[in-house]
């Protein structure tokens, strides 16, 4: 059982006010608001006085046509407004807003309507609940009687699953094949490594960070972020680190899973547990291409997923090959450092806009996040609707759209003109890269990427895109198609990530010793809610098949939720005195057809995309084809009629 504090991050609330203190009168908390966002400052200005009338009278603050001309007027008002709603005694509301007003003042917030639907999930998963003192969805009481979980990956699943997991009063253990917690943000660090997903939105709902230094932040600060939480939660003492998971198998007579592990010395121990979570993400090591004379080349061949930081770049020849998001981080990170860089690119890629050039969070936004209440809750609920379901009207197929070649709705249409107008005036006096850079696919077809001074990179004077393919490498060049021969002292490898099979790196068998990898194929991995496995009892998957919430940020209420949902099912196991518990096969199928039929209709499945998201046959494996809100409310609780308990 967890008894550590139940916040790493403490987050002010109203019993916090009045501000006092250095830096706590009124004209310093109001210097300090000018930095911070003031659609934001309005929500918190009206939910600390549930005065709606703020809402029309400064509607302006919230309306994107303003946002080149701003309202400035209406912001120093507010400004001036919640100085004194947090430096003075007046009278503030407490406790949880009301649904009806809490919808009015999203809506307001993000100038569009927010329906009824999404509110759960906003309370939930932007910090509310727990805030306002009502207990957050996946806060239960004390239990598990002695039941045993193995988890398997440190990472920001697996450090989630262990800290639910104590909150619930289950007995865990996590085993990590890494020196540290992280995961991916452990093992990736080659230059410019990063989140391309806001930061504020980038982390667990129940641990909202208020220090995050900037508004996509580097790798480090990441890992920083979860090995705080990680420490903050005791779940570091639950961890076995430099140790591989190998093989899980299960066990019929005692209904329990048979986890072998490989420590650094080479020495394989079992232990046996009640259930197993699989938290190791979708990626699985580097891609290496397969291209003639790879071997022999003379310099120094270095992967983004297998950086080392003591290589230095400085005025040497550096070749990349690929174009995706290692690529678009590294390359920028590392232009100025280079005598030359040649870009090695198969399929470009569609590059969202730098929001503005200095990402750095002003120190006044930062204040509030940590002074002012529901400043970060307002501010993550923001970043989370126009990264994340917002989006996903553009991923889905109109069958009528008369220009299907390049775009599948209205919607996605709008985002291509939006797109290529940035990429044009980045390009403006550049037609030749305009040309090569525009994919010739629908946006979202394949993982849409933050620019990350991109564009401005592939015009600088040392630096070439190549289109023709590569047909071989040779000790100190790179020869294209065409003949042509680039030389090159260092090549980097930006080619992504082993993703299928999943769950290949170990040997799980189920029962009466059925192979999950006869059951799944090489590449045609399929799971009840992209979660659990006809055959495996109390087998759980996170990030498993067809869960991913590819039209946008998520991955953390993916995890989330999955946990979520996964306690629930250990609980019914205790509820019903059950050992062992699994999705049964008719409702597998049935599921699974839904997900087929549904991605049918979504832009992952457009004739025009090959990306990681499918198998060699063409069919999604990867992609959710439903909205957060849909796959968030489905994981809410198991339907005991949908599984068999033993």
């Amino acid at each position: 059982m967890n008894d550590r504090p139940v916040s790493v991050y403490r987050r002010p609330v109203p019993d916090d006010l009045p501000l006092t203190g250095p830096g706590g009168d009124p004209a310093s908390v109001r210097a300090r608001l000018a930095d911070a966002e003031p659609r934001t400052l309005l929500m918190v200005l009206t939910h600390l006085t549930r005065d709606v009338s703020h809402l029309d009278r400064f509607a302006a603050v919230c309306d994107p046509a303003n946002a080149e001309s701003g309202a400035e007027r209406e912001a120093d008002e507010i400004r001036d407004l919640l100085t004194d709603v947090l430096t003075t005694s007046a009278p503030r509301e407490t406790g949880p807003l009301p649904s009806d007003l809490f919808r009015r003042m999203a809506s307001a917030y993000v100038h569009e309507p927010v329906d009824e639907e999404f509110v759960p999930l906003l309370l939930d998963q932007c910090g509310f609940a727990k805030l306002d003192g009502a207990p957050a969805a996946a806060d239960r009481g004390p239990g598990g009687d002695g039941f045993h979980v193995v988890v398997v990956g440190a990472g920001l699943s697996g450090i989630c699953a262990g800290i639910k997991l104590g909150e619930a009063g289950y007995s865990y253990r996590i085993y990590d094949r890494n020196k540290d917690v992280g995961g991916t943000w452990l093992t990736n660090v080659y230059p410019g490594v990063g989140v391309d997903t806001p930061s504020h939105f980038y982390s667990y709902s129940f641990e909202v960070n208020p220090d995050w230094p900037e508004f996509y932040s580097r790798g480090a600060y990441v890992l920083d972020y979860l090995r705080q939480c990680a420490d903050g939660y005791g779940v570091r003492e639950h961890i076995v680190f430099e140790t591989e998971v190998v093989s899980c198998a299960y066990d019929d007579a005692s209904r329990r899973w048979a986890v072998t592990s490989r420590g650094p010395d080479g020495t394989e121990e079992v232990e046996w547990a009640d259930a197993v979570i699989t938290a190791i993400g979708v990626f699985q090591g580097a891609v290496r291409p397969d291209i003639p004379g790879l071997g022999d080349f003379a310099g120094t061949v270095a992967h983004t997923a297998e950086w080392d930081p003591s290589l230095d770049l400085s005025g040497k020849r550096v070749a990349i090959v690929g174009t995706g998001a290692s690529a678009m981080q590294v390359g920028p990170a590392i232009v100025d450092d280079v005598a030359g860089l040649a870009v090695f690119q198969r399929t470009p890629s569609w590059v969202m806009p730098r929001r503005k050039d200095d990402l750095t969070v002003p120190e006044g936004a930062r204040w509030a996040m940590r002074h002012v209440p529901y400043y970060g809750e307002w501010f993550r609920f923001l970043t989370y609707w126009f990264a994340s379901d917002g989006n996903f009207v553009r991923v889905v197929v109109d069958p009528d759209w008369h220009m299907p070649d390049v775009s599948v709705s209205k919607e996605s249409e709008a985002m291509r003109q939006w797109l290529l107008a940035y990429a044009r005036e980045e390009l403006a006096d550049r037609p030749d890269l305009f040309e090569k850079a525009i994919p010739n696919y629908p946006p979202f077809g394949k993982r849409i990427l933050r620019d990350s001074n991109w564009y401005r990179m592939l015009k600088r004077d040392h630096v070439d895109l190549i289109t023709d393919p590569i047909t071989r490498v040779t000790a100190d060049a790179v020869v294209t198609a065409d003949g042509r021969e680039t030389a090159a002292d260092v090549l980097i490898l930006a080619t992504g990530y082993q993703v299928l099979p999943m769950l290949g790196q170990i040997e799980v068998t189920g029962r009466g010793g059925t192979p999950l990898a006869d059951v799944w194929g090489h590449d045609n991995p399929r799971a009840h809610l992209g979660t659990t496995v006809p055959g495996f009892p109390n087998l759980f998957v996170l990030a498993g098949p067809n869960s991913a919430p590819n039209h946008g940020a998520g991955v953390n209420i993916l995890a989330e939720s999955q946990i979520h949902y996964i306690i629930g099912c250990l609980d019914l196991l205790r509820e019903r005195e059950a050992r062992a518990l699994e999705p049964r096969q008719d409702v597998h199928d049935a599921y699974n057809e839904q997900v087929d039929k549904a991605l049918e209709g979504r832009v992952w499945s457009h004739p025009s995309v090959r990306s990681y998201y499918r198998n060699s046959t063409g069919r999604v494996v990867v992609s959710c084809p439903w909205r957060l809100v849909d796959y968030w409310t489905m994981l809410r609780s198991p339907d005991p009629a949908e599984y068999t308990l033993d």
